[in-house]
């Protein structure tokens, strides 16, 4: 499909209201900035991140966007977080045969509210926060520009529920929520797709979060699109294919 006609299709999907999907508030990014200079780890911070697979969708890309403007690529923390969530995953569907897939279900779906939602840190949201970093963690094109030159990358691991490209005849893959949604109206999935796609993004995160260690070998291109199909599957896509519309 060429990319013309890929950028159409997303169009249709989101309407031209997508990418607003990205527009974070005062609120939303005063907390992140401070989030982003360590408060993702006090532990009961921490905690309910692993408890609910990350953010939800909408606030799961807001941080990262956030996160860029700020420190560009230097993804440290985004990469610590999404390696534990990637491995909570991976321990999910490697014990599916022991614990069947009512259990699984279970185990993949958050505890409790995404943490930015619980703060309801809305449009309403207002303080004194300073303007330029406020124009700052306002500015998503290197989010955007980070995902699409890497985009070839990541493509594979794309929810198919959330493109709303489906093969005919193959089992998809799929997103976290997509596929506890499709476990629940038991519809037809394969664990063991889900379970090597999630094997492969663990080596990369591991090797991604190395390469911040002095002396380290860099990360390759596939490590880093690795950060993206990470949040991807924890949280859903539609927000970031919005926004490369």
């Amino acid at each position: 499909m060429s990319a013309t006609r890929q950028i159409s299709n997303r169009r249709e999907l989101f309407g031209a209201s997508g990418p607003e999907l990205l527009a974070a508030t005062d609120g939303e990014i005063n907390f992140l900035w401070s989030f982003i200079q360590g408060s993702i780890m006090i532990p009961e911070t921490w905690n309910a991140l692993l408890r609910n697979y990350g953010f939800c969708e909408r606030h799961a890309w807001i941080h990262i966007a956030v996160e860029m403007s700020f420190r560009e690529e230097y993804l440290l923390g985004p990469t610590i977080l999404y390696s534990a969530l990637v491995e909570r995953s991976l321990r999910a569907v490697s014990t599916r045969r022991i614990i069947g897939p009512h259990l699984l279900t279970g185990q993949l779906r958050g505890t409790h509210r995404c943490l930015l939602c619980t703060m309801n840190l809305g449009s309403a949201s207002v303080g004194s926060y300073p303007k330029a970093r406020l124009d700052q963690g306002r500015d998503g094109s290197r989010l955007q520009s980070f995902a699409a030159k890497l985009e070839p990358l990541w493509r594979g691991s794309l929810c198919s529920d959330c493109s709303g490209q489906h093969n005919n005849g193959v089992r998809p893959k799929r997103c976290r929520q997509h596929l506890v949604a499709a476990m629940k109206a038991g519809l037809p999935t394969d664990i063991g797709v889900q379970r090597n796609m999630l094997r492969i993004l663990s080596d990369r995160l591991a090797r991604y979060q190395d390469s911040f260690v002095v002396g380290r070998p860099k990360a390759s291109n596939q490590d880093r699109a690795a950060l993206i199909a990470a949040i991807g599957w924890c949280s859903g896509w539609r927000p970031l294919l919005a926004q490369l519309s």
